[in-house]
């Protein structure tokens, strides 16, 4: 028999494990600038190791291990394992293993996930503590729903005090397609739910409130993958409530013998027709009621299996090593997508979750994938044998296993957020511990202390797992504080006050976690140091000689030991080459060499990344090498010929070189590339004002105000070129209206007063 200390720790560990479970469905923290994905992956990393501490307690006093003889286990320890192997390929170990904050691609992140799972096939073996489960779920569904709801009326983003400041995307989830997927899920339970279970009026009106509602998200937020699932999913549980009332099958809520027709499936299926169909004429009309900004992208089918193919070659085992694809998206990105306006993003993801793994844990980690899915399966339908013997049985075993499959698919198929990562994880596990409680799966008991050689090793085990996971929570809790106090530094108005609180702040993060990103960040707070005491008059020359030679020596060091800490990521190279190119104005002994060499590394790491030629250009204009620029900014143009910002550096160059009218083609290509652009059209025109040609000056300023009416500095000149050709009629319009937006200005009442005196 259990002791009271014993089940204690047995009955705060599930505790522990549930509310970890419901909290993070809602969870983020109030007033900092920090992302859901690391709220959210921050509490299921702390409470997953903390249910797993006193779970091992309790083993350690009962003196044995109950847990299910399931090969489904055994096969989903294998993923944390093998990206635990495919880690120590990793040029930065750190990164591949904990991450910089709590990434999915990490060791760290699947052995939480995997640990997730195995707790979840042992505490959820009764059917009180499934509805617990399903409970939690539902009521974390309502909680999003209710203000998500008062969100869209009210709009909480704006109120006072930053509050929501962690809520960028406008929701509790994460971005509106994760949050689309949630409420996907959450649907399809509902439909389950109403067709399969007697509910009391409360319940059933939770159940179409929340049937509604996610529709009502789903339907602006108009996901195609997302109506896809509900379609799919939805007719087969159409089908299913057919066939199981014509098969004699009595379900939960049949004990009064009659058929009900499934109407709420049917109409679910009819709604997401429409919006597959001709979602783009719904989605308009919803959106002049309702706008919200859904930019979330993610690299196509073939440019994912590109990257995957060469990750393959490039270590066929075990790919290049967890999170690590955004560091292969820019070594290996097709040339193509220069083009378009995706060409500065470096995804961090594939097409989907899966295609992201398998590029980063290569062959081996795809087979331990494969492997788990195929036992998955065989356990799926496996139940279906059992489900039918009992009504309950079948309503437990086919929405946990709705759970676990529509989390799979969205893993297998798209890119989803940690949350319904850890659906996929805990369902499956929850799934496992129903087939132990219907006798499918049986119990392994290993018993160690009848033994004193198997009592010593097993209690030494115990206790190295016990300061194991102590120790990892220990380190998810100072990299949450890190990410806290870096949250902080970023804030900062570049002042030299602001700017020596943010150098607290990041050293602070940096003793907590040594991230690239945090040592690239600091290395900048030096460079904004540099930058402030230069233009400081107060100082005397020895003063200011040597304290720009402490900056530029900790800026220097800070990004050194950025590249140290991943010397794969071109971002750290390109920030080491800002560095030395700033301090070539200073004329610092080898800062152009430097910076070159740099930058050259950095477009080693980032080839078809024509920003880091238009930095080597750059360098080379403040090296008074003109003829080299030009050479790097035809580099630029030939991986990315409509890139403006080349287009402008070179005109640049040719107003440098007093050749404006070769300065004004340019920066016409530029507006014929991008003729939506008002900023482009307004530097047109004031090359062409400075260049006298005032006639075409007016052209260019009339349509940059044109395309937006509120550029000011555009109907300025707008109305000095107006006055230059004489249409001072026209020019007085645009001065008026200036003078009204800022009646104080002296340059506009000037240009006023010199329209309304009469002409000489």
């Amino acid at each position: 028999m259990e002791s009271k200390s014993i089940k204690f720790f047995n009955k705060l560990s599930f505790i522990t494990l549930l509310s970890t479970f419901l909290l993070s469905l809602f969870f983020f923290i109030p007033y900092v600038s920090m992302s859901l994905d690391d709220s959210k992956g921050f509490i299921i990393s702390f409470g997953v190791t903390l249910s797993c501490f006193f779970w091992l307690i309790s083993r350690l006093g009962e003196g044995k291990f109950v847990f299910p003889k399931d090969r489904l286990i055994v096969y989903a320890a294998l993923i944390p394992l093998v990206f635990l192997i495919s880690s120590f390929f990793s040029s930065s170990l750190n990164s591949s293993l904990w991450g910089n904050g709590f990434e999915l691609g990490t060791f760290g992140s699947i052995l939480i996930m995997f640990l997730l799972f195995f707790l979840s096939s042992i505490f959820f073996q009764t059917e009180k503590r499934l509805w617990y489960f399903i409970g939690a779920l539902f009521i974390g569904a309502l909680l999003i729903s209710i203000f998500e709801i008062f969100n869209i009326v009210v709009i909480l983003g704006n109120l006072p005090g930053g509050f929501l400041v962690n809520l960028s995307a406008g929701n509790l989830i994460g971005n509106w397609n994760d949050f689309a997927l949630f409420f996907g899920l959450i649907i399809l339970l509902s439909i389950f739910n109403l067709e399969f279970l007697k509910l009391n009026k409360i319940f059933t009106t939770i159940q179409y409130f929340l049937l509604v509602t996610g529709l009502m998200f789903i339907a602006i937020i108009n996901t195609p993958f997302v109506w896809f699932l509900v379609g799919i999913f939805s007719i087969i549980i159409f089908v299913y409530s057919i066939s199981t009332q014509h098969s004699g099958m009595h379900l939960v809520h049949k004990g009064d013998g009659k058929k009900r027709f499934p109407f709420s499936a049917l109409v679910v299926v009819l709604i997401s027709f429409v919006f597959l169909v001709g979602g783009g004429a719904v989605s308009n009309l919803v959106s002049k009621y309702i706008n919200i900004s859904n930019s979330e992208v993610r690299p196509s089918i073939s440019a994912t299996s590109g990257i995957v193919w060469k990750s393959i070659k490039h270590n066929p085992l075990f790919g290049t090593s967890p999170n690590t694809f955004s560091m292969d998206w820019v070594l290996w990105q097709p040339k193509e997508v220069a083009q378009t306006i995706f060409w500065s993003i470096d995804f961090p993801n594939g097409v989907s979750m899966l295609s992201t793994f398998v590029a980063t844990t290569g062959i081996v980690g795809l087979l331990a994938w494969v492997i788990f899915f195929i036992v998955f399966v065989i356990r799926g339908v496996q139940s279906s044998r059992i489900a039918s013997k009992d009504s309950l049985s079948n309503y437990y075993i086919f929405s946990i296993l709705l759970i676990s499959i529509y989390s799979w698919i969205s893993f297998i198929f798209y890119s989803p957020g940690v949350l319904i990562l850890m659906l996929a994880f805990i369902s499956s596990g929850v799934f496992i511990g129903i087939l132990v409680s219907k006798k499918v799966v049986s119990v392994k008991e290993f018993y160690f202390l009848d033994d004193p050689r198997k009592s010593f090793f097993t209690i030494l085990l115990l206790v190295f797992l016990m300061i194991t996971t102590l120790s990892v929570t220990y380190l998810q809790i100072e990299k949450f504080v890190s990410i806290l106090y870096f949250s902080k530094a970023i804030k900062t108005d570049n002042t030299m006050q602001s700017l020596s609180i943010s150098e607290k702040m990041i050293k602070s993060a940096i003793s907590l976690n040594k991230s690239d990103v945090y040592y690239r960040a600091l290395s900048q707070i030096y460079v904004g140091q540099i930058g402030l005491l230069v233009k400081d008059n107060k100082l005397s020359s020895d003063v200011l000689k040597s304290n720009l030679q402490q900056l530029i020596n900790l800026s220097l060091n800070s990004a050194s030991l950025a590249i140290n800490q991943n010397p794969k990521q071109y971002l750290n190279y390109v920030n080491m080459g800002n560095i030395y190119s700033s301090l070539v104005l200073f004329s610092v002994d080898g800062s152009y060499s430097n910076a070159s060499n740099s930058y050259k590394k950095a477009q080693e790491l980032a080839p078809n990344n024509p920003s880091i030629f238009l930095d080597l250009a750059n360098l080379e204009i403040t090296n008074k090498n003109n003829t080299e620029a030009r050479n790097f900014i035809e580099k630029a143009l030939v991986i990315k010929p409509n890139y403006t910002d080349a287009l402008f550096l070179l005109a640049k160059i040719e107003v440098d070189e007093g050749n404006m009218s070769a300065a004004v083609k340019q920066v016409e290509k530029a507006s014929a590339i991008n003729p939506n652009d008002s900023t482009i059209f307004f530097r047109l025109g004031l090359l062409r004002y400075n260049n006298s040609d005032y006639i075409n000056a007016v052209s260019s300023f009339e349509q940059a105000v044109l395309i937006d009416n509120s550029y000011w500095n555009a109907r300025y000149f707008l109305g000095l070129s107006y006055q230059k050709v004489g249409r001072n009629n026209d020019a007085l319009v645009q001065f008026n209206i200036l003078n009204k937006i800022s009646p104080n200005n002296q340059d506009i009442n000037a240009a006023i007063d010199s329209l309304s005196k009469p002409a000489v």
